[in-house]
């Protein structure tokens, strides 16, 4: 469907809290960059400290200093066990660094060989899912986020994330409602959630019900275009064309000043209130 493009890459990375638990209270404790320079200086006088060199490629991360929390991690990996579980955590962070960096074939390869040390972590999966979405590899990324489902089956980024591929390509669309009503279950203030629902709708035929999502999506966050296209777009499928959604149309395809903006919150209201 022409309108709607990309993933649906809802707010950080599956886990990416849990994955520098040390780089997030450096920051809280002081300013990322004495916390980079003492670090630098403590690992460079303690080498054998793999857990200073460790707390290191994490404030690098912080501080976007992405090359040298690259060379920290390979340090640290270069002393561990090549097939254990704690390599495993720092393919991961290695391969979410060179995502940072848009080393979309570097990230994959240190995130797939996280998932093979970690087959039984949904957040390991769940981030290579969202990597692979996020560098085009549709076909991959829908199998990682089905994987990622079979280990946490109430994921709701990873649903949401499966409902959006299967609804651009049109296929298998009943499940892909049923992976985007669950996901909103879930997560019901998530606007990208509700947007994803409106586009399943769509394509099911469902015109009046993805009205009403859009409209959903959009007055919670009227600055959002991609929500505002969304919702054009919708309305002009609709068979029925009455006063307020023409007048809606109008407003939503001009510059709104606050004025306006009010005028559209009302008549979204009526225009949700009808279909229901």
């Amino acid at each position: 469907m022409r309108g709607f493009t990309g993933g649906r890459l809802t707010g950080a990375l599956l886990g990416l809290a849990m994955l520098w638990p040390g780089a997030q209270t450096v920051r809280a404790q002081e300013d990322t960059g004495q916390a980079l320079d003492r670090l630098q200086e403590q690992a460079g006088t303690s080498p054998e400290r793999l857990d200073l060199v460790l707390a290191l490629g994490n404030a690098a991360v912080v501080a976007g200093k992405l090359d040298l929390a690259i060379a920290s991690f390979q340090k640290v990996l270069e002393n561990l066990e090549p097939d254990s579980r704690e390599a495993g955590d720092l393919y991961l962070r290695i391969g979410e660094t060179y995502r940072r960096k848009g080393d979309g074939d570097a990230a994959i390869a240190a995130l797939t060989r996280a998932s093979q040390l970690l087959p039984d972590q949904p957040v390991v999966v769940g981030t290579l899912a969202l990597v692979l979405d996020g560098f085009g590899k549709k076909d991959e990324a829908e199998q990682a986020y089905r994987a990622t489902l079979q280990l946490d089956s109430d994921n709701a980024i990873a649903m949401n994330n499966l409902a959006f591929l299967l609804a651009e390509r049109g296929e298998d669309l009943d499940h892909a409602w049923g992976f985007a009503r669950r996901a909103m279950e879930l997560v019901p203030e998530d606007v990208d959630m509700i947007d994803t629902a409106g586009l399943v709708q769509w394509k099911r035929g469902q015109t009046d019900e993805a009205i009403g999502l859009f409209a959903e999506a959009f007055g919670k966050m009227p600055g959002n275009d991609g929500y505002r296209r969304h919702l054009m777009l919708a309305l002009e499928m609709k068979r029925n064309q009455s006063a307020s959604i023409n007048e809606l149309k109008g407003l939503l395809s001009g510059d709104l000043s606050p004025a306006g903006m009010e005028k559209v919150q009302e008549l979204l209201q009526s225009v949700r209130s009808s279909i229901r």
